[in-house]
């Protein structure tokens, strides 16, 4: 069957994903071999030194291995066996699952790198480059040397390069790199260096015969940049050979059930083209639907709210009669109250004019006695007036008498005192110790009397004084009594009683009108109170039939308020309904107008294409069955046993350029790896960015 160039592109990018995308299968219990050729480059990617490390690994002991390698100064890294080596064959006897040891090889690479460096549109040496500054461009190309002229199935002779796997990376500092630009690969920054990493497939252009436009991975790598004191950091290159057998597009019979499956695309594409054009018009109308529920909705949010506002103004009319019920009642309990408190007080007036009526008679008694104690008031004044000048005499006497009795008891301090100096003189001049304490006793004795001398001294003093201010009194009252005999004041006194005992006789006659009235008072006081709790009791009846109308309103209006809610959260939640639908339907109409695109440019295209196809592809597939068969071969770069199951990959480092400084070698580490771990990493680089 004949296909156009098209397909075929198709086709080809199918088998070049599938070559980088690597399936690791080993046997258990059989010994594997992974080489790694580390390669040190020079500036501009001249082979310097070739060392392959060598892994050998089984899942159970290794014990005596044969192995096969071209490597000299063969050497055990990581432990103590020692290798038996004749010409290309190696044994090792070991009790341990894995080996591992390098040596150094001569022979040439699969594939050639060139860098070229130009500064200022000028091609120089590495060497002259280092320190300069200017517009810096970087070209590395790799190319693939591992070509075999292979016999297809048709007859024809082809030549096919083995495919590799080629990935580059550089690091261009940002302090010394700006305005990075690439023809190809990713640029990726941290904030201190920009990473370039490219994927080359030397030689798969080739050997499939692409153009250009069949697959977009330039064969070569070109960077521009401003520099500033130019120095290079080493490119590193990694080279991999392995990749998986294309299951899916295995043969003729598969490409034409491919072809067979592209017309029944073609016709599901035309039921699904007219399926979103019926889902669109189906949302139009939907949309209209959405848009009458919306109107709707807010119609009844708006009589929700109106029934809110009517409910709220009951509910607060009704509160306020509630209250104001709660005012009568407790009015009226406090009428009850207070015409019963009448009552009582009303009743203990009553009883208070009697008592009243009682006293007052009683008064009138005693104003009538007072009159006449009044009326003996002149005479009892001279009697008290004369006693009391008796009394303020003799006081006086006694007051002279205790002024003479303090003089006395001085001279007998005085006294005292001369006799206490002849007491201490005869001490001065005492002959004994026995008259000495004689003299001391009597000494003693006369401090004492002198000390209770002073001190009745000293009351008969105080009293002295004492006895001056009670004379003066008794003097002051008696000249008053004087006055008032002497005085108009008794006259007045005689007045006043007579109009006393004329008061009490109409206070009286008062009385008993007050026990009276008392008596009626407390009859309608006892109607009053009746009258009063009745009102009290009605009262609370209509306070307890607002306060359950006032719950009931509070009820209503929390109903309305809660219903007022809904129905606004139900107006938005339409709102939102509204907005997703016209989404919707502009989706759908996208979705529609795409699917017809589709349709007509995309699957139609194909198909019509398909028909016109002029292309023989069984060359096509046979290619690919050589380029996987050329792809499991190349296993060793040094040789391998062919009862081990190998693999090869290459990683190579150019020299750094930094002026005179020493340059710096490639490392090469020993290690356990993670089988496709370079796979992995090389399949993330087709990876789409989200």
């Amino acid at each position: 069957m004949k296909i156009n160039s098209k397909v075929i592109k198709i086709l080809s990018l199918a088998i070049v994903v599938a070559m980088i995308i690597p399936s690791f299968s080993f046997a258990s219990g059989k010994v594997s071999k992974e080489e790694t050729v580390y390669v040190n480059l020079d500036e501009k990617g001249a082979p310097i030194e070739k060392t392959s490390s060598i892994w050998l690994h089984s899942d159970t002991s290794l014990g005596k291995v044969k192995d096969k390698s071209t490597l000299k100064e063969i050497k055990n890294v990581k432990g103590e066996e020692e290798p038996k080596i004749d010409g290309d064959k190696i044994v090792w006897e070991t009790d341990e699952k894995d080996i591992f040891y390098q040596g150094k090889s001569n022979k040439d690479l699969p594939i050639d790198v060139e860098v070229k460096y130009y500064l200022n549109e000028k091609e120089v040496e590495p060497k002259d480059i280092a320190g300069k500054s200017g517009k810096i461009k970087i070209k590395l190309e790799v190319k693939n040397k591992d070509s075999h002229v292979v016999s297809m199935k048709n007859g024809k002779q082809k030549t096919l390069y083995t495919p590799f796997v080629t990935v580059a990376v550089m690091n261009m500092p940002l302090d010394k790199f700006k305005n990075v630009n690439i023809n190809s690969g990713k640029l990726v920054s941290d904030g201190n260096n920009q990473v370039i990493t490219y994927v080359a497939l030397p030689g798969v252009k080739e050997s499939l015969d692409l153009d250009k436009d069949t697959i977009d991975i330039p064969n070569f790598l070109e960077v521009e940049a401003d520099v500033t004191d130019f120095e290079m950091s080493p490119i590193v290159i990694t080279t991999t050979s392995e990749i998986p057998e294309i299951d899916d597009i295995s043969g003729t019979e598969d490409l034409d059930e491919l072809i067979d499956g592209i017309e029944k695309i073609k016709e599901a594409s035309e039921k699904l083209s007219e399926a979103t054009g019926k889902l669109y018009e189906g949302q139009i109308s939907l949309s209209g639907g959405i848009d009458e529920l919306v109107n709707g909705v807010g119609k009844v949010n708006t009589g929700a709210n109106d029934l809110r506002d009517g409910t709220k103004q009951l509910k607060d009319g009704v509160d306020a009669s509630y209250k104001g019920s709660q005012e009568i009642s407790k009015g009226a309990g406090d009428l009850a109250q207070g015409v019963s408190q009448l009552g009582e007080g009303v009743m203990k007036f009553g009883n208070g004019a009697v008592k009243f009526s009682e006293n007052a008679k009683g008064f009138s008694n005693g104003a009538s006695q007072v009159a006449k104690g009044v009326s003996q008031i002149p005479e009892k004044a001279k009697e008290m007036n004369d006693g009391m000048k008796y009394i303020a005499d003799n006081t006086t006497k006694i007051q002279v008498g205790q002024e003479e009795l303090t003089e006395r008891l001085g001279d007998f301090t005085n006294v005292l005192g001369e006799i206490r100096e002849g007491k201490e003189l005869a001490l001065k001049n005492a002959q004994t110790p026995e008259e000495v304490q004689e003299l001391k006793k009597d000494i003693a004795i006369i401090d004492q009397i002198e000390s209770e001398v002073k001190k009745a001294q000293s009351s008969s003093m105080k009293l002295n004084m004492g006895l001056k201010k009670v004379n003066k009194g008794q003097k002051e009252i008696s000249a008053g009594i004087d006055e008032l005999v002497k005085g108009e004041e008794i006259s007045e006194l005689q007045k006043a009683s007579k109009k006393l005992t004329q008061g009490s006789e109409g206070l009286l006659v008062g009385a008993n009108k007050l026990d009276e009235n008392a008596k009626k008072i407390g009859g309608s006081t006892k109607q009053l109170s009746n009258g009063s709790k009745e009102l009290s009791t009605g009262a609370d009846k209509l306070t307890n039939g607002l306060g359950q109308l006032d719950n009931g309103a509070g009820q209503l209006y929390t109903g309305a308020d809660a219903l007022s809610k809904g129905t606004g959260e139900l107006s938005n939640g339409g709102m939102k309904l509204k907005d997703g639908s016209n989404q919707l339907k502009d989706g759908a109409k996208e979705l529609d107008e795409g699917m017809n695109k589709f349709h007509k440019e995309g699957i139609s295209e194909i198909s019509k294409r398909i028909d016109e196809s002029d292309l023989d592809i069984d060359t096509i597939m046979d290619t690919k069955d050589e380029l996987i068969n050329l792809s499991k071969e190349y296993n060793s770069f040094t040789g391998a046993s062919e009862e081990m199951e190998s693999s090869v990959k290459f990683v190579m480092k150019t020299e750094q350029i930094k002026g005179e400084e020493e340059k710096e070698e490639l490392d090469i580490e020993n290690k356990e790896e993670e089988k496709g771990g370079f796979i992995n990493w090389l399949k993330n680089l087709f990876k789409k960015e989200k």
